[in-house]
């Protein structure tokens, strides 16, 4: 039993419920994709579909897909799952921008054999109640045991109750900013824990030129668009920066942002706030000596063409549509751009090998995934370098 102290009536429990959370340090732990859990999610995924407000959002739909039976079977069939087990509570911290993700980074729990608790933001999000939703009533409808293993919850900053939690979890998985990263571990962990904090990364994509004169406009604007001003680059696998190579760059070039800033315009809210912090951002960079030229597209799309790529470029990386360019002959130009905050890396047209090469071949610290461009925000159990599912499991090692 978790003694409950009276500021934890401040936790409002999306799914789950407080005696639940009391009795969350007794509930057995799983094997790694576990019958039960693929059952639990194959439901879980069709009474989602059934939603109506899910058509509405591409993000909770490919969350759906994801989690079909076919998919996860396929998944698991791919894994070393001979004596896995979950290592027992995982407490996740959700970020506050991306608001699929508290269900992606619970499902790698889930398929883990944890039990798990999941702050959310206080925002209101609508993905976040079709999901929740859809969990209470496939618990109450088809899998009661499930409804210990999936309780999220939101609460005020209170730092008591993050204590708390902190102090009962196996896993704590920290979703968030490097200053949210730092606050949170001020709570220290039992000895035997681990921990994985997803701190600020940056993406990039690199596009051929001549590819994209072969293919349509339309389809790649609103792929990129997926990729990008869908979540309002908030997330990390959002490009910041498009590389250019090919010998029809200008060509491609105009023909890309005229049919991606006809799309913004039409599905794009633009913060005022966005114009603001995107012109603070290039006039930084210009105060930097970082050499470049503000091409004016619109306040929806800021663009800025850079005469080469450094390090500390991403410094003044900005979310609502500002974009850096640069173009070249070489790909090798890219690797001062691949540090350890360097996240994904999207291409059209350009071979992936190649790109693994460069990473390769020059052990940088950064890239840890390579994808098709309009695949950013593909659900998968890999994040961060890391085999989530793997990370959050534990193995019985025999002879």
């Amino acid at each position: 039993m978790i003694p409950m102290q009276q500021n934890f009536n401040n936790i409002t429990f999306l799914t789950g419920n407080l005696e639940c959370l009391e009795k969350i340090s007794s509930i057995k732990v799983l094997p790694v994709f576990s019958d039960e859990v693929l059952s639990f999610l194959a439901d879980l995924s069709n009474e989602i579909l059934k939603d109506s407000r899910s058509k509405n959002y591409p993000d909770v739909v490919s969350y759906a897909f994801f989690i079909r039976k076919s998919s996860l079977i396929n998944l698991k069939q791919t894994q070393n799952t001979q004596n896995r087990l979950g290592r027992g509570i995982a407490f996740h911290i959700a970020p506050s921008n991306v608001p699929v993700n508290f269900a992606v980074t619970f499902t790698d729990g889930l398929l883990a054999g944890n039990i798990n608790i999941i702050r959310v933001s206080n925002k209101n999000f609508t993905q976040v109640d079709i999901i929740c939703d859809a969990i209470n009533k496939v618990v109450k409808t088809k899998h009661p045991q499930m409804e210990p293993y999936i309780q999220v919850i939101r609460y005020p900053h209170d730092e008591k109750i993050t204590e708390m939690l902190s102090s009962i979890c196996d896993v704590r998985l920290i979703w968030g900013g490097d200053q949210t990263i730092s606050e949170i571990r001020k709570f220290q962990l039992p000895p035997r824990s681990i921990e994985y904090c997803f701190a600020d990364r940056h993406s990039l994509a690199i596009i051929d030129s001549d590819f994209y004169l072969t293919q349509d406009a339309n389809v790649i604007a609103k792929n990129f668009y997926i990729d990008t001003l869908y979540t309002d680059q908030n997330a990390c696998s959002s490009p910041r920066l498009i590389v250019w190579t090919g010998n029809n760059i200008e060509a491609a070039k105009e023909q890309f942002w005229s049919a991606f800033l006809a799309l913004a315009q039409k599905e794009y809210e633009l913060p005022i706030i966005k114009v603001i912090d995107k012109f603070d951002a290039v006039c930084r960079l210009a105060a930097k000596g970082i050499h470049a030229t503000k091409i004016g597209t619109s306040n929806r799309i800021v663009r800025v063409a850079l005469e080469k790529l450094t390090e500390d470029l991403m410094i003044f990386k900005e979310s609502g549509g500002l974009f850096y360019e640069y173009d070249t002959k070489n790909l090798q130009d890219i690797v001062p751009i691949l540090t350890k905050p360097c996240q994904t890396i999207s291409y059209l047209g350009v071979n992936k090998e190649d790109i693994k090469s460069i990473i390769e071949n020059n052990g940088t610290r950064g890239g840890d995934r390579i994808i098709s461009l309009g695949h950013t925000m593909d659900i998968s159990i890999y994040w961060d370098g890391l085999n989530m599912v793997e990370a959050m499991s534990r193995i019985i090692a025999m002879d």
